[in-house]
């Protein structure tokens, strides 16, 4: 086994050009206006999202009272089955 180092100074030589090609080409500026940018990007998407939370809210409610008026609605089928029930029992 040998205890040599060799080093190949042509691969050497392209691995290094690669590296400085890319690191001439990686972008390192950003957007100047970024922040009001985002701001209005994030005040945008709220109002979006709060125009679903109300529409989701609006319907929401509606099934609420729609399943109120049926649960009253059971309740008086309930009563009145009952008093049919106790009536016809009583009758006999």
């Amino acid at each position: 086994m040998s205890q040599d180092i060799k080093l190949r100074f042509s691969d050497i030589n392209e691995a290094l050009a690669d590296i400085q090609a890319a690191s001439e080409s990686f972008e390192t500026s950003l957007a100047k206006d970024i922040a009001s940018s985002n701001q209005l990007d994030v005040v945008r998407r709220l109002n979006e999202l709060s125009h679903l939370f109300e529409e989701v809210a609006n319907v929401y409610k509606s099934v609420l009272i729609e399943n109120n008026q049926s649960a009253s609605k059971a309740i008086e089928d309930f009563i009145e089955v009952d008093h049919t029930i106790s009536a016809s029992i009583m009758s006999r």
